[in-house]
């Protein structure tokens, strides 16, 4: 009887053991397998958020791929629209071209309207002197060029250009963004009554405005963006509060 007792016991040793075994085998492998699900949880989290940059980064080149389309579709248009209506080379077409763009963008300007004045004021020659010693493509004088910017060179026509742009911004704020005004103002000075500054600036605004029509004519994208008319092209938008 002992010795079946003592061989019960054994087994019961044994198969406790066995249990154990097994358990802790259980226990090893869940948690062998709750690290993987927990590491794979952790890549795809990772995955995620490099698959969600990459696609803000796509967004973004998409973004600037449309507007790189739209700055050459209006550089192509502006430099057309030049060599039909000026006698200058097609190297410096090409420069004012991009030019007036790089203006037009940095001072939130409608292209276009700034091709209808350096059309009127110099028919497009970059270097052109007027009488009583207006410079560039805009025509600015040496005082409007002291007052509209810190630094640059009067007789380099980028920087004229770049002045004109910045006075005619002043301009079109001054008078709440009526563009007709603001080419007023930009040929007779800003410094009359309203009623005056139509009566002496009116040649010069028509002559503008027959500049800006033959620009927008037939060309549906010019109406959409920034108006068929110029009492508010000014700029996109026409908003200047």
């Amino acid at each position: 009887m002992m010795k079946i007792s003592k061989e019960n016991n054994e087994l019961q040793k044994q198969l406790c053991q066995t249990v154990l075994a097994f358990c802790l085998t259980i226990v090893v492998a869940l948690g062998c397998f709750a690290s993987y699900i927990i590491n794979t949880e952790q890549k795809i989290h990772r995955l995620t958020e490099r698959m969600e940059a990459i696609e803000s980064t796509l967004a973004q080149l998409a973004d600037q791929l449309e507007v790189v389309q739209e700055v050459f579709y209006e550089a192509q248009k502006i430099k057309d629209h030049i060599q039909k209506r000026s006698r200058i080379s097609a190297q410096q077409a090409t420069e004012v071209t991009y030019a007036i763009l790089h203006c037009a963008y940095q001072n939130m300007l409608n292209p276009f309207l700034l091709v209808a004045i350096a059309e009127t004021e110099s028919s497009f020659y970059p270097h052109a002197v007027g009488r009583v010693g207006e410079r560039g493509l805009v025509q600015v004088c040496y005082g409007t060029f002291k007052m509209m910017m810190q630094e640059g060179d009067f007789h380099h026509w980028r920087d004229t250009l770049q002045a004109g742009a910045k006075y005619l911004v002043y301009l079109l704020r001054r008078f709440n963004g009526n563009t007709l005004l603001a080419l007023a103002g930009y040929n007779a000075g800003p410094n009359r009554t309203l009623e005056r500054l139509r009566e002496i600036g009116a040649p010069y605004v028509r002559k503008v405005e027959t500049n800006y029509a033959r620009i927008v004519r037939n060309n549906h994208y010019v109406q959409m963006v920034y108006g068929q008319g110029l009492t508010a092209a000014g700029r996109p938008g026409g908003s200047w509060a």
